[in-house]
């Protein structure tokens, strides 16, 4: 055997090896998300949303919404598996290269979200804010849990909502969850739902006791990606679509003086399948489209957020949205003059508790705030 030939077979045993790498950190992701939500149903008896009974509407009339029914625009498998459907969602999404993964996404959205009862078979959906109040407090912070725009994770669990919340409202801040809308909804909708509550906050602030300068912002995995997308590119513009009318919350200022993104997706390079989430899946199979789009997602090319104080906690096992993009964005936002304080979380992988950040996201914040 020749140096080439025995050359050309390590090269092509180490690729195997790399794919089968691959597959095994998207398979180890997808069972620790499988089995923090393993207590769930998907279907017409799912769990509710905690503590819904309290929430508050903030948008009516919401931008984005027609009243027409989404099934035209989702390819949704027919006598789907609930539990199959959430195990290809999962898998689909984590990727560095594309694929045509529309109806494991849309079948996932509408057996989860549409099915458990969650949103409506229509473009109805209204955003709200389920309230913590903390007596006495002048601060607030936003909580936007995660979902990969795919459903949200405060749909039937709490490790992304209301835990987080009343970890805040014990420790004296008034915590608002964000309910906001995902797939089929298409950008700039989530991100225009994040500001109406931002704008609904400052706007409402004397009935809540509520320091319009003490306004900040946490989200978990896509709601870190809806937090790093708003303060970069949505904060302070008019993303409406044609033919929406403002009302007075629309006038309102929407800025926030810190913004907390917890193992955030600040690019879909890792992710780049987990379009189909956000965008049109025509554009989403265009390549050149697509590369379009992976640059409109790259949250570095776009940084305008110097005068918002970040906090972001990433783990260094992170397989769902992996590593490099996170401290690429810090890199590229510490150049460019923004304040930024990092926590790493040695050894976590995606979706990690409280232990590992909140003691000194706390500490950050009693720092900017007093």
């Amino acid at each position: 055997m020749t140096k080439e030939t025995k050359a050309g077979k390590g090269r092509k045993a180490g690729k195997v090896i790399g794919i089968l790498a691959l597959i095994l950190v998207i398979l180890a992701a997808a069972v620790i998300f499988l089995l923090t939500r393993a207590s769930r149903s998907m279907n017409a008896e799912a769990r509710p949303v905690e503590d819904y009974d309290t929430r508050i509407v903030i948008w009516e009339n919401a931008a984005g919404n027609t009243g027409e029914s989404k099934l035209p625009d989702m390819n949704i498998q027919q006598r789907s598996n609930p539990f199959l459907s959430m195990l290809s969602f999962v898998t689909a999404i984590v990727d560095k290269e594309y694929r045509d993964v529309e109806r494991k996404v849309d079948t996932f959205t509408y057996d989860y979200e549409i099915k458990g009862g969650y949103e409506s078979e229509t473009y109805s959906d209204t955003p709200y804010l389920i309230p913590y109040l903390s007596e006495g407090s002048d601060r607030a912070v936003i909580v936007i849990p995660g979902g990969g725009f795919g459903y949200k994770s405060m749909d039937g669990d709490t490790g992304e909502s209301r835990d987080v919340a009343v970890t805040l409202q014990q420790r004296g801040i008034h915590a608002f969850v964000l309910h906001y809308r995902t797939n089929p909804y298409e950008y700039p909708v989530p991100y225009l739902d994040l500001q109406r509550a931002v704008r609904y906050l400052r706007y409402h602030a004397s009935e809540y006791g509520i320091d319009p300068g003490k306004i900040g912002l946490i989200g978990y995995s896509a709601g870190g990606n809806v937090i790093g997308t708003f303060i970069n590119t949505v904060q302070g513009q008019e993303m409406f679509p044609e033919g929406y009318g403002k009302d007075e919350i629309d006038e309102t200022d929407d800025s926030v003086s810190s913004a907390a993104m917890i193992y955030p997706a600040l690019s879909f390079r890792y992710n780049v399948p987990m379009l189909f989430c956000l965008f049109d899946d025509e554009q989403v199979r265009d390549e050149g489209r697509r590369d379009e789009l992976l640059q409109l997602t790259d949250l570095w090319r776009h940084l305008t957020s110097q005068s918002v104080p970040q906090f972001i906690s990433y783990g260094t096992k992170d397989g769902m949205v992996g590593m490099d993009e996170t401290l690429n964005y810090i890199q590229k936002a510490t150049e460019a003059g923004c304040s930024v304080k990092t926590v790493e979380a040695e050894g976590a992988d995606h979706g990690f508790g409280q232990e590992y950040y909140m003691d000194e996201y706390l500490t950050w914040l009693s720092s900017l705030w007093g």
